[in-house]
Order: structure tokens, then C-alpha cells, then sequence
């Protein structure tokens, strides 16, 4: 094999391993929505105004605080795995938080923000659940009726979230128990 042909291949190989990536992610993506258990969550308020934001509706999931029997070891950004389970109403609880990943139990990934030691609670950031996408023009009008409808007089809003190990993706954004889109048609001027 002449220098030319290791060249070519040595590019050959950086090629397939740059579309191999991205397309590993889109797989696993895809395979979660399909085969992932569903589980539902309540969402909270979230100040939406960033002129940076894409068009998707940013959404914040409950619980934001957990309480934990070791508030002073948890520290900020820290990688964790929120261990789930589901209250009588069918919506997701954290049960507890884990540092690895739990062997055979449903757990999915977040950040812990800040500990407050004084009350035995770590605050958390769902890692990836945080914005539920959206065509360009019917963002806006979804994120005008998350806000108004995930305020705390209303708090009719919540997602279905796929699980699949600890792979999580959203699969619907919910307003008054009604997936999005068809909550936009009966509601099209708001």
C-alpha cells in the first residue's frame, strides 16, 4: 500500500467516524421514543424571556428540590441519576437520588443546582428536558400558552417524558390534558 492509499484511507476512516456519531445519537434517540417507558411530569414557571432561545417552548419539571438524607455531599453540577416512580396520580415522583446509575431501575440523568443544607434538599436540573421543540410558527403560540397556563393560579400544564434505561427524550408538551398541537387548533387565536 503506497502513502496515497493510507492517505485516502486515514481520511475514509475520520469520515465514517464523523457520520457515525451523530448518527449513533439519532438512533438512540429514535429507539427511546419508540420502546421508552412513558412517564408523565408537572411542569413549573419559567421566566421565558431570552432573545437567544431557539424556537421551542422552555419548560421547567417538577420537582425542582429533593430531599436527601446527605444535603452536604451534593455539590453544584454534579452529574446524578433521579431514581423515579409515580405518585397516585400518575405523575412522576424522584424517589431518591443515586450517583451512579442504578442497575435495573428507572433513573434518569440531571445536575444537581445548589444544596440547602438547612432543610435536607438538593435543588435539580432535568439535564435535556428542558425545551420541548416546535415548528417556527407555532412556538411562540405554544410557549404564550405554556406560560399562561403553567402559572400557579392554572398549573394545568405537564409532559410525557420516554425512559429507556437512562435515556430520556420528551415526547409531548400537555395543556389541559391536551397534546399541544391539538390544543393550538382549538385555541388559534391565543
Amino acid at each position: 500500500m503506497n502513502k496515497r492509499d493510507l492517505t485516502l484511507l486515514g481520511f475514509a476512516v475520520v469520515v465514517a467516524a464523523q457520520l457515525a456519531v451523530p448518527a449513533w445519537l439519532l438512533i438512540e434517540r429514535e429507539w427511546t421514543l419508540r420502546d421508552g417507558q412513558v412517564y408523565k411530569f408537572k411542569t413549573r414557571p419559567v421566566d421565558p424571556a431570552d432573545a437567544f432561545r431557539g424556537r421551542y417552548v422552555w419548560l421547567g419539571l417538577e420537582p425542582g428540590l429533593i430531599k436527601v438524607p446527605d444535603a452536604n455531599q451534593w455539590h453544584y453540577d454534579r452529574k446524578a441519576f433521579a431514581v423515579l416512580g409515580t405518585d397516585t396520580n400518575g405523575f412522576a415522583i424522584v424517589e431518591r437520588l443515586e450517583r451512579e446509575a442504578p442497575a435495573g431501575q428507572v433513573a434518569v440523568r440531571v445536575h444537581v443546582g445548589w444544596p440547602d443544607l438547612k432543610k435536607g434538599e438538593v435543588h435539580i436540573n432535568w439535564t435535556g428536558l428542558d425545551r420541548f421543540y416546535m415548528t417556527e410558527n407555532k412556538a411562540p403560540a405554544a410557549e404564550a400558552a405554556y406560560r399562561e397556563h403553567s402559572r400557579r393560579a392554572k398549573k394545568n400544564c405537564h409532559v410525557t417524558v420516554r425512559i429507556r434505561g437512562t435515556h430520556a427524550q420528551i415526547e409531548n408538551l400537555f395543556i389541559e390534558n391536551k397534546p399541544i398541537h391539538e390544543w393550538l387548533r382549538e385555541h388559534p387565536g391565543k
